[in-house]
C-alpha cells in the first residue's frame, strides 16, 4: 500500500462522520473514528469489513514515520497514540492497536 493510498483513507475517515477525535486501526476489525464520542464504522468501496493484520501494520508504519520511539512503544505495550497531519488543515490523533495471535 502507497502512501497515497494511506492517505485517500485517512482523508476519508477524516471526513466520514461530523466532530471526528480519534481515528482506531485494530486489526480484525473495520476502520473507525471517534465521533461525537462514540467508536463508528467507516465505510470505505472498497470496504474494509476487517483489517488483516498486515493492513493495520502498513497504515501504522506509514503514520509512524520511522519514530523509534513510537515503534518500541507499539511492539512493548501493544499500542500507541500519536498525533499525524493530513494536507494543510487536518491535524489528528490516532490510537494503533496491536493484537498477538
Amino acid at each position: 500500500m502507497k502512501k497515497q493510498q494511506v492517505d485517500q483513507i485517512l482523508s476519508r475517515m477524516l471526513t466520514a462522520h461530523p466532530n471526528v477525535s480519534d481515528l482506531n486501526l485494530t486489526p480484525g476489525k473495520p476502520l473507525q473514528v471517534e465521533s461525537s464520542g462514540k467508536l463508528t464504522r467507516v465505510q470505505m468501496d472498497p470496504d474494509f469489513e476487517r483489517l488483516t493484520p498486515f493492513q493495520t501494520e502498513i497504515i501504522a508504519l506509514n503514520l509512524i514515520h520511522n519514530d523509534r520511539k513510537l515503534t518500541e512503544t507499539l511492539l512493548r505495550a501493544g499500542s500507541c497514540d500519536l498525533s499525524s497531519q493530513l494536507g494543510p488543515q487536518a491535524r489528528f490523533r490516532v490510537t494503533i492497536f496491536s493484537r498477538s495471535s
